[in-house]
């Protein structure tokens, strides 16, 4: 991205010149007129590059009065801009006021001093505009005016990016400092650009920023994030209307639209356009959570998205090369905020909000798509034209600017074009929300893991015809690893609800349902009854889920000891029997409701497992018509089919955007749905064929054919909580079923590759035919789901599972994870061998790993000792990798090692890891040898912590590390300050043979040991040296070695 011209003091001025002529204008020529007429510092001539610098010290100017005039009338000047340019001018008015607090702290500081001997001789005009003093002066410049003045921002909000703006300043003041020692009267302004002068300058600007903060909204907006008290102190000072904004407390964003309010242009007529886009966004806001014909026999009323919207708390960060926004326990080290408004409102007022796309993560159900289009129809219609983009409606290989084109013919039956909105809305902040990444990432025939680069990209392109773009992009967290998130985007994670969030939205459930609950036909649900469930409570769609379940007068209460699985099946089983009864009435007899109930189950269940088995979210009415013909081996269904089977249930829906074609599209409102029903199904399929071939332990071979067309499509262990809940519902049955099913698995494992194939289902193909991936698939989901139906939390053994003997098992389970190798996709095979661990070369269990090196982990999933060894030490050496995980203290130790002596990678401290109790004395030697000979070879290049550290280490341990003394005097010589705290090396008898070479090295590198921090030293040297002064050269291998560091 091309750097933001308001972030630099000269381009800011520029920016403030068009809003304030006469006072910049003033400015500029009391520089010398250097300053706005230079296009870079090289134009500038000597003359004026020293009125450029000089002229805020010199006495006999006003530059720093005009200065501090602009700062004084910034709040009046910003509050007659608006729109597109208000934002360049917010920038630049924060990028004044830090070098205005810089130049007053020192008129203040100069004032104190004699400064009359700073005059310019003319012999120092002349050695400024030639040689080394005017490169050094043009350095002074650029930092002065062409430097990045760092800015706050929704992920560096003011407090935090206090110490930033600290840092720019003291190093201004360094290069101030350099630039005046060169005159003549430097050296009056000796300790001037001290620390404590860099301390006043920081509060200055603090000053000065909370000071606009009372009248700039934009500037409140950023001193506000994080809540910090001693701010929040100062918003009684704050403009009434700021303050009002703040206070605002209606539904669904509300204080969002209020705090953008207050930059609204009043002037602004909405023309017909415009004010349709936006009533288009702001119906959304009347709609019910989900349409009431779904409930329309149960006397529930769903509230609208307006009543119902909570505002998550969420927790916010910056990507850059530590960032791992797919990883919870990354996140759990950051702060939860509770003012996502604010943040919002922040965003979409700063200047990064059109250079990089802001991403918002969540996990299902979160809420994501719900505020996206809630935050489409809070903005300010006057300043915003916001688009709305679902990706799972639009091409998902289509580039950027043909989606937003599609999304637009959807939102407006195609009565807008991008290009026509881009040019009549042209004096608007163009908004895109973009909502379903991970859907994308799912449904796009070629890798789309640049996506983030290509909106970025846009943004550029779109930003150069004078058309800005702010971008939010939404997409499930545990995808976010997948895609190229830009260096610098803020990325922003919703949280699940808090109590209070739970009892606030069953506030408003409650008050749609006031007169029901009132007439004893609804029952109402408590957020303590809720929180009985706080896994599903804390998401906003399972929360409506627990209160659909819990309206039923006739449901039991929930309970903390039910599993998802069985509170999952009690709802089903009540919606699916209310359907049956609403169509039959009472006739029914006890059996033949229990068949139509189970017959209702299945055929959701085939609508979830056609999702599931292609990978995807929603499925086609046609695919969902065809799997059901296929399983159920019925050729006449009608063609609606899908809707008279799916049309009544809350659990799906047709997407809205989808919908409109002619060939309707079905999801589950929670993906979670799907994957119980298809769990439920599969272990219930499992159970069948082993109660029939295992019933009084007779053997012989399953009939599998039900199964391999379930289980041979898409791999289990890419989805969590799909075999969370098989292993929940497995978990359900009685023992003595369960004992059938684990000889089932068994069973299958051992007899899949000599399975016959299937006829009879041989059309039903959710994914296209391919021998080789639909067996290595089945294998690894009978694998997965036999090692987590174990009993008693044991592993799986290999024998019985593979083959009759050790032998045998061994091979077979290699032979399987070639199949894997040769069958799936990187993501699946990955799944599997990160999830699964091989114990003691003969069972197999569930051991998570870090993602990646998936070779590697193959190898030792297969017991390939030497292998995997040399693929360990291969990502040591070439991919520069170290694998942390399932490996031993030895191996880990000499990895990075390796990194350190042949890289110069991983000097880092904490690497340095004492060996763990019981570690064997081979371990022990091979790492001291090694640590020893790096030490020898880098120490001149490695830190004094890291050097420190290690040679502690080898100290502790000195009979099996076995470090010598020629080592040891290699070490101190680069650093000697380790011979002060490791006693062992204090005895003279170490050096026998060697006094020569320990004389040099203390006299040679003592002279670099601070007296101050090391008093000890010279007592050091006496004891061991004593008075013998005399000193040979080194001679063997300690000449060789020193020889290095001349």
């Amino acid at each position: 991205m091309p750097r933001k011209p308001a972030l630099t003091f000269a381009g800011a001025l520029r920016i403030l010149g068009r809003h304030d002529s006469d006072v910049v204008g003033r400015l500029d020529k009391a520089l010398g007129g250097a300053v706005l007429g230079a296009g870079v510092a090289a134009a500038v001539g000597p003359a004026g590059l020293l009125a450029a610098l000089w002229g805020w010290v010199d006495q006999k100017n006003e530059a720093i009065g005009l200065l501090r005039a602009l700062v004084g009338s910034l709040s009046d000047r910003l509050a007659g801009v608006k729109r597109l340019e208000r934002r360049d001018a917010i920038v630049a008015a924060h990028s004044t006021i830090v070098v205005a607090a810089f130049f007053e702290v020192l008129e203040e500081t100069l004032g104190r001093r004699p400064t009359q001997a700073l005059a310019v001789t003319d012999a120092e005009r002349h050695v400024l505009a030639v040689g080394e003093r005017r490169r050094t002066d043009q350095g002074y410049y650029e930092a002065l005016y062409r430097s990045e003045i760092p800015v706050p921002s929704p992920s560096c909000g003011f407090h935090e990016n206090l110490e930033r703006v600290s840092h720019w300043l003291g190093a201004m003041g360094r290069r101030s400092n350099d630039f005046f020692n060169g005159l003549e009267g430097g050296p009056a302004l000796g300790g001037v650009f001290s620390a404590a002068f860099q301390a006043h300058a920081t509060s200055r600007y603090e000053s000065l920023y909370l000071r606009l903060a009372e009248k700039v909204p934009e500037f409140a907006f950023w001193a506000l994030l994080g809540e910090n008290a001693a701010t929040r102190d100062r918003v009684e000072r704050l403009d009434a209307s700021l303050r009002d904004a703040l206070d605002v407390q209606g539904q669904a964003l509300a204080r969002v639209e209020a705090l953008l309010s207050l930059v609204r242009d009043p002037s602004v007529e909405l023309d017909r356009h415009r004010a349709g886009l936006h009533k288009a966004n702001t119906g959304v806001l009347s709609r019910f959570v989900v349409s009431n014909d779904v409930e329309r026999d149960a006397d529930i009323t769903f509230p609208t998205i307006e009543r119902a919207f909570v505002t998550p708390n969420y927790r916010i960060a910056v990507r850059d090369a530590e960032a791992r926004p797919a990883d919870e326990g990354w996140w759990s080290d950051r702060q939860v905020q509770r003012d996502l408004e604010l943040t919002l409102a922040a965003y979409l007022t700063s200047a990064e909000a059109t250079t990089r796309p802001l991403l918002l993560l969540g996990h299902p159900g979160a809420g994501k798509s719900i505020l996206m289009k809630v935050l489409a129809a809070r903005l300010p219609p006057e300043d915003y034209t916001v688009v709305r983009v679902p990706l799972r409606a639009v091409g998902a290989g289509a580039p950027v600017v043909d989606q937003i084109q599609q999304a637009l013919d959807i939102a407006t039956n195609k009565r807008r074009t991008w290009d026509a909105l881009t040019d009549q809305d042209a004096d608007t902040v163009l908004v895109v929300l973009l909502d379903g990444l991970d859907e994308l990432l799912q449904a796009a025939a070629s890798d789309r893991g640049g996506y983030l680069q290509e909106v970025m990209e846009f943004q550029r392109i779109e930003g150069e015809q004078n058309r800005p773009v702010a971008v939010v992009v939404t997409s499930r967290t545990v995808v976010a690893d997948r895609v190229d998130i830009p260096e610098g985007a803020p990325v922003v994670k919703l949280e699940e609800f808090d109590r209070d969030q739970i009892a606030a939205w069953l506030a408003e459930w409650r008050a749609a349902n006031l007169p029901a609950i009132e007439a004893g036909v609804v029952r109402g649900l408590t957020a303590d009854e809720a929180l009985h469930q706080p896994h599903l409570a804390g998401q906003p769609l399972l929360l409506l889920m627990l209160a659909l379940y819990a309206a039923d007068p006739a449901s039991p209460k929930l309970d903390a000891d039910l599993s998802r699985a069985a509170l999952y099946e009690r709802i089903f089983e009540r919606f699916a029997r209310r359907e049956v009864v609403k169509r039959a009435g009472d006739r029914l007899r006890p059996r033949e409701l229990r068949d139509r109930v189970d017959e209702q189950l299945f055929r959701l269940s085939v609508a979830a497992l056609a999702m599931v088995n292609r990978g995807v979210q929603h499925v086609r009415e046609a695919a969902l018509r065809k799997d059901l013909a296929e399983l159920t081996q019925q050729d006449d269904l009608p063609e609606d089919e899908g809707a008279r089977l799916l049309g009544e249930f809350f659990f799906v829906h047709a997407p809205e955007a989808v919908a409109r074609e002619r060939q309707r599209s079905y999801e589950f409102l929670h993906a979670t749905f799907g994957e119980y029903l298809v769990a439920r199904h599969v272990v219930g399929e499992l159970a069948a064929p082993a109660s029939t071939a295992h019933h009084g332990h007779r053997s012989r071979e399953l009939d599998d054919e039900m199964l391999f067309a379930l289980l041979s499509h898409q791999v289990w262990m890419t989805r969590a909580y799909l075999v969370d809940f098989a292993v929940q519902v497995f978990a359900a049955l009685p023992p003595d079923r369960r004992d059938e099913v684990r000889r089932a698995l068994a069973e299958l494992l051992r007899t899949f590759r000599r399975r016959r194939r299937s006829t009879r289902l041989d059309r039903y193909r959710p994914t296209p035919l391919d021998v080789v991936r639909q067996l290595a698939v089945y294998s690894a989901n009978l694998t997965t789901l036999a090692v987590r139906f174990t009993a008693d939390r044991t592993a799986l053994r290999l024998v019985g599972a593979f083959g009759d003997d050790g032998t045998e098992a061994l091979a077979n389970w290699r032979s399987t994870l070639s199949l894997w190798r040769a069958g799936l996709d990187d993501d699946s095979r990955q799944a599997l061998v990160v999830n699964l661990d091989l114990r003691e070369g003969s069972a197999l269990d569930i051991g998570v790993k870090s993602p990646g090196m998936v070779e590697l982990w193959s190898a030792r999933l297969g017991d390939e000792g030497d292998h995997a060894a040399r693929l360990f030490w291969g990502l040591a050496m070439h991919d520069r990798r170290i694998a942390y995980d399932a490996i031993s203290w030895a191996d880990e130790s000499l990895a990075w090692i390796v990194l350190v002596l042949v890289h110069g990678e991983h000097g880092n401290p904490a690497y340095v890891v004492d060996p763990p109790e019981g570690t064997s004395s081979s371990d022990l030697s091979r790492v001291g040898q090694a640590l020893s000979m790096l030490l020898r070879v880098r120490a001149w290049t490695l830190s004094k912590t890291f050097v420190l550290r290690a040679a502690h280490s080898l100290a502790s341990y000195p009979h099996s590390f076995g470090v010598s003394a020629v080592t040891v005097l290699g070490i101190a010589y680069v650093h000697p300050e380790v011979l002060l705290g490791i006693p062992e090396w204090q005895d003279p008898t170490f050096y026998d043979g060697l006094r020569d070479e320990l004389r040099l090295v203390l006299d040679a590198a003592g002279v670099r040991v601070d007296r101050k921090k090391h008093p000890g030293w010279d007592e050091l040297r006496a004891g061991l040296l004593g008075d013998d002064d005399r000193v040979e050269p080194p001679t063997g291998d300690l000449a060789n070695l020193f020889s290095r560091f001349d």
